[in-house]
């Protein structure tokens, strides 16, 4: 939802906005010029961490003139509009040089798995 939902700003902005998050690039949309990180929170994320893989830190580091980092509040809420942060140049800086490494595993949830988990 929140991809789309940059996608539909974007195009609106006059830009030619394509998701490309399954296609192994370092950010979920590009937007020429832009290259778009979205991070999707269900309420607000004001405060909040923001989760960041290693490449996409690479990518920001690299091309810190055409990356961007839109954080998206109120996903999915039916009682809430979404809102877009956009964070570039000096903001995104601020951000990225306050990240901290993580360890974080993960692992596949399979769909028998899924299907045959215990529903509350």
């Amino acid at each position: 939802m929140a991809i789309e939902h940059v996608i539909a700003l974007e195009r609106a902005a006059g830009r030619e906005a394509v998701d490309v998050s399954t296609r192994g690039y370092r950010y979920d949309i590009d937007s020429p010029p832009r290259k778009i990180e979205v991070k999707a929170f269900g309420g607000s994320a004001r405060s909040a961490s923001l989760p960041l893989e290693a490449s996409q830190l690479a990518e920001a580091e690299e091309d810190p003139e055409n990356f961007y980092l839109y954080v998206v509040d109120n996903v999915g809420r039916a009682d809430a509009v979404m809102g877009v942060r956009v964070l570039h140049g000096e903001p995104l800086r601020a951000v990225l040089e306050r990240a901290r490494p993580s360890t974080t595993y993960w692992s596949s949830f399979r769909a028998a798995e899924y299907d045959a988990a215990e529903r509350l």
